[in-house]
């Protein structure tokens, strides 16, 4: 089993001076060619201030997930300052007629902290440890600098639902021999690989306190795969050891062409058969022995993998030419008939065999001594042994006389 590292960046700086807070400074791309021609000439108005808009956001927002947004202005008419109105952004890349009588993304200079801003989308970076005191999106009105918006989002890992692995897609069967000419027949496909082996790993678990949550749950896998990330305990995390899915047969040859004149395409070769899906893995589940409740909030998946689909059969060969016109008046003779398309190949029908899964709850004290900036255990007390009650003295019987 190759070892597989995915790569979680640990470094934070817990800093609230906003001045440090952004990156990534870009000049967004703004309406299509077409599109920024017709966009409002902001030299007629006077901007009074600025907002973002991000469409159906409540504050918060998750690691890797990505949002489109807009940048609206109150502003008015330098010929008519009475006149209040509202602007917005045309979406990027649009067309003539949806950007007319709309600002272009490139009036504003966009920042990002904790992930970035391009072409009216900000995308957050996925590495969960990287914005632990949330995420940023700032605009400033190039023309007048003052006129700055900044919104906030707070984390929140609810988007996290799987770590782990699983094994190796099999590889696309060999494609069929093309077919000679002339009318020869496309060759058949091969088989789809067979997938990999699930990984073996070993995941801790517990629960931590961050400088927006006060519990969140905390995951460590080590093993045949390297990860450590931060999840939601309402949604839960299901640790991956699958096997690896069987790989696509491969498509048949390609008929030949038909004889001149007018000789019949050969038929395409058939696809070839789907490969047959990995053996699931090995997961063990250490949970905090603090916690029993996350033997039910994580879930584990050792499934074997399915089998693969069944390759496209080959293209029919062309027709032969024509045959050459009897006169000049005459009508063009038609080419031969095409091939038969070649059939697909039949789908995988053997599934890997599910791997093994163990659930142990200890001490993981040790195992998470060290934790990124900002990540604290908390002090919960270990639950004490319970200790049977000794048994009842025993009473001698007087004996009868």
């Amino acid at each position: 089993m190759k070892r597989t590292t995915i790569l979680f960046s640990a470094t934070l700086a817990l800093s609230t001076a906003s001045c440090g807070f952004f990156a990534n400074l870009t000049g967004s791309m703004g309406a299509g060619a077409d599109g920024a021609a017709f966009a409002t000439n902001m030299e007629k108005f006077t901007v009074e201030s600025i907002d973002l808009v991000f469409a159906g956001n409540d504050g918060t927002w998750c690691p890797g997930a990505s949002g489109s947004f807009v940048v609206t202005a109150e502003a008015f008419k330098k010929k008519k300052p009475g006149e209040q109105l509202t602007l917005e952004t045309a979406a990027p890349g649009a067309s003539a007629k949806d950007a007319r009588g709309k600002m272009d993304l490139t009036e504003f200079a966009m920042e990002g902290r904790g992930g970035s801003v391009a072409n009216g989308v900000f995308t957050a970076s996925g590495d969960p440890f990287e914005a632990l005191l949330g995420f940023d999106v700032r605009a400033t009105y190039r023309t007048d600098k003052t006129k700055v918006v900044e919104k906030h989002f707070d984390p929140i890992y609810s988007c996290i639902r799987s770590a782990g692995s699983s094994g190796l897609y099999g590889s696309e069967g060999e494609g069929g021999y093309p077919g000679e000419d002339p009318g020869g027949a496309g060759g058949a496909a091969g088989p789809g690989g067979g997938g990999g082996p699930g990984p073996r790993v070993v995941a801790h678990v517990t629960i931590v306190r961050t400088p927006k949550h006060e519990r969140v749950g905390l995951l460590q896998v080590s093993g045949d795969v390297d990860q450590l990330t931060l999840f939601d305990l309402a949604t839960g995390i299901t640790v991956s050891a699958r096997g690896g899915d069987g790989g696509q047969g491969g498509r048949g040859g390609d008929g030949g062409q038909g004889a001149d004149p007018a000789g019949a395409g050969g038929p395409g070769g058939p696809g070839g058969v789907g490969g047959p899906g990995g053996d699931g893995g090995e997961a063990v589940i250490i949970i905090d022995d603090r916690y029993p409740e996350l033997g039910q909030i994580v879930g584990v998946d050792v499934s074997g993998g399915a089998p693969g689909n069944g390759g496209d059969g080959g293209y029919g060969g062309d027709g032969g030419p024509a045959p050459e016109k009897a006169c000049d008046d005459c009508e063009q003779p038609d080419p031969g008939p095409a091939g038969p398309e070649g059939p697909g190949g039949p789908a995988g029908t053997v599934a890997g065999q599910p791997g093994r899964s163990e659930l142990r709850a200890q001490d993981v004290t040790q195992v998470f001594a060290s934790l990124p900036p900002g990540i604290r255990l908390l002090d919960d007390p270990r639950p004490q042994p319970v200790v049977a009650p000794p048994p009842p003295p025993t009473t001698k019987k007087k004996k009868r006389r």
